[in-house]
């Protein structure tokens, strides 16, 4: 079988990736489809530091494809993502995967797939009562792995996965089925000091702010409720506790930064586990090592 050869740029947040793949688009006639749980949503502009999808130096994919009220899950990511690069792939062109989401690229990339669970009403009424800590503690007794790499504030999904494990008595890995992948894949990851890393992300934050995030995150709450998918993100559910008067607006800012370099940890162990990620430091290097890979020099 021929494969599709795609490129995906992977790395923290803040770490320059966005540029990097609208550049590779430029200069190997590509088209960026972004892969992040957070930019699929409509109007979360701001605070995700969505690109233009319209942006003239390459085209984007993946982008608004949901109301903040929708669920989307990883299979509905897979799905959408596979007919964008052999749509791309069709017109000649090259797919250039770039984002932060780890689970969504193995599962597109590496042809994993998690067993289908139906929802158990009962068992997630009991689960919705316990606190976040509590519910937290109950997913490390019974599943480790999973609890050291969930997003903690993220409620939603800490039942989802209790529900998956306490309802099949397996853990979301052993959960994970490898099928034949449809790619050739040169993976790139973006290489940043980290102490240069927290300054990018608190300075991000701040011209977030600048921007309207605190206006952006208001009319989202007026328009979903404060339980909304859309709430649950870095950035939108910290001054949600602004608005709802448990924090002075300065202290959820500086929250969502001890947030955001938090999850560029995570996002850091997931991907510098993976021996296959090329790790670069500039547009240079990345250009280069595409260039070797796909034959060009």
């Amino acid at each position: 079988m021929n494969k599709i050869k795609v490129i995906a740029v992977v790395g923290p947040t803040a770490s320059g990736k966005t540029e990097v793949g609208i550049r590779l688009a430029q200069a190997l006639d590509g088209e960026v489809i972004c892969v992040d749980s957070r930019t699929v949503y409509k109007g979360m502009d701001i605070g995700t530091a969505k690109v233009d999808s319209s942006v003239e130096e390459a085209p984007h994919w993946g982008i608004d494809l949901v109301q903040p009220d929708e669920a989307f899950t990883v299979a509905d990511f897979v799905e959408y993502a596979k007919k964008k690069i052999s749509d791309i792939q069709r017109r000649g062109k090259l797919p250039i995967l770039v984002g932060g989401t780890g689970l969504y690229f193995r599962a597109l990339l590496d042809g994993l797939t998690l067993t289908d669970v139906e929802a158990d009403p009962k068992l997630r009424i009991e689960l919705e009562a316990k606190s976040t800590e509590d519910l937290l503690e109950l997913l490390g007794e019974h599943d480790p792995e999973a609890a050291s790499t969930i997003d903690e504030k993220n409620r939603r999904r800490i039942v989802r996965a209790l529900e998956v494990v306490m309802t099949t008595g397996t853990t979301l890995k052993s959960q994970q089925k490898a099928v034949e992948t449809l790619y050739e894949v040169l993976w790139l990851g973006m290489e940043v000091e980290r102490e240069v890393l927290f300054e990018r992300i608190n300075s991000r934050v701040d011209e977030m702010i600048g921007s309207g995030l605190v206006d952006e995150a208001r009319g989202l709450l007026v328009k979903y409720g404060a339980e909304s998918q859309a709430m649950s993100g870095i950035g939108y559910r910290q001054l949600a506790q602004f608005f709802a008067g448990k924090l002075p607006l300065r202290e959820a800012i500086e929250r969502i930064k001890i947030d955001s370099r938090h999850y560029a940890k995570r996002q850091l162990t997931w991907f510098k586990a993976d021996c296959r990620v090329v790790w670069v430091m500039t547009v240079v290097e990345a250009l280069t090592e595409a260039k070797k890979w796909l034959g060009d020099i």
